[in-house]
């Protein structure tokens, strides 16, 4: 730690909903705010296991990138032909980074590109498992053409990667490696919460991207992905791959407030290309209610937010930091 005060931090943490601020820059903390006792410290400490939403699929993308280091999957490039569940879906012999890009070309099953509700059965694909819905909605299912080549965000394809990867590693390794991963080599604080569907059995290869960790957490793990890239681990050329096959979203929202808006193209699960510096290799992992992880892997800094829903400035809290 080496803090210094930033006014706008503690005045934006007393007026919005954040919940805390963390800022690492080049081997330190130099800002950490937490919502005041007065405000949210009723409910949010440092001991909070906060809600990951959307931000998790970024943490299952890494997960992803442990299990090709330790040859439980060939690379990013693999096909998805060695699963039954799988056959005579959209999904089947489909190479693993469309599913990381968002880009499995199953648009037509949905309502519009941001829902993850099925357009006709109506169900939410974070509460059925995998086999159900392989069984049901995606049964004969066929991608369409822009496979590989269109983004097309969907809770979906992160629930597949996530749930490949425990398919292929069986529960009792799948648990190891994140024993390894989060207490070994990132060193977490406190546990983590991961979560199945609400529809699947104990045995079932079926694992939503949704997860609890605390604040400290959270920067602990961008800061193990910051050092991956900077050593060039087997972990770091992962994220590298992505970054080298990150794919155009077809556009920017205006709406500069939220962190995925404010991006150009997609990489295995992050958000990447922000406004000003499109094209410089600085990671978001973002989800719903601000929770929002920038890493600028040049120039080694990281902001790490917490929140309850985004109303607070993120171009100025988070965006002009870098």
């Amino acid at each position: 730690f080496e803090l210094t005060k930033d006014d706008f931090v503690t005045k934006q943490l007393n007026k919005t909903a954040l919940l805390s601020y963390l800022m690492y820059e080049n081997g330190e903390i130099v800002i950490d705010e937490i919502t005041p006792k007065d405000r949210f410290g009723h409910i949010f400490k440092n001991d909070t296991l906060w809600t990951s939403h959307s931000a998790g699929k970024s943490v299952m993308s890494y997960i992803m990138g442990h299990a090709i280091c330790r040859d439980y999957i060939s690379g990013i490039n693999h096909k998805l032909n060695d699963w039954p569940i799988l056959e005579n879906t959209l999904y089947y012999d489909q190479p693993i980074i469309n599913v990381l890009n968002m880009a499995a070309g199953l648009d037509k099953y949905f309502k519009d590109n941001w829902s993850s509700k099925f357009k006709k059965s109506k169900r939410w694909v974070n509460s059925e498992s995998l086999q159900s819905i392989f069984e049901n909605e995606l049964k004969d299912s066929k991608a369409s053409g822009s496979a590989g080549k269109k983004y097309s965000y969907n809770n979906m394809n992160t629930n597949l990667i996530a749930s490949y990867v425990l398919y292929k590693m069986g529960h009792k390794k799948y648990e190891e490696m994140l024993s390894e991963i989060f207490a070994d080599k990132v060193g977490i604080e406190y546990d983590m919460v991961f979560y199945k569907p609400r529809g699947a059995g104990k045995d079932e290869a079926s694992i939503t991207y949704g997860m609890h960790i605390t604040r400290y957490d959270y920067l602990r793990i961008a800061v193990a992905m910051l050092d991956d890239w900077n050593n060039n681990t087997c972990e770091g050329k992962y994220l590298k791959s992505l970054y080298e096959n990150r794919i155009d979203k077809g556009f920017r929202i205006k709406d500069n407030s939220k962190g995925m808006s404010n991006s150009n193209h997609y990489a295995g699960q992050f958000y990447v290309g922000i406004s000003g510096k499109s094209n410089k290799p600085i990671f978001i992992m973002d989800g719903f209610g601000g929770q929002n992880i920038v890493i600028d892997f040049e120039n080694n800094k990281i902001t790490s937010v917490l929140a309850m829903h985004r109303n607070y400035d993120w171009m100025k809290l988070v965006h002009s930091k870098f």
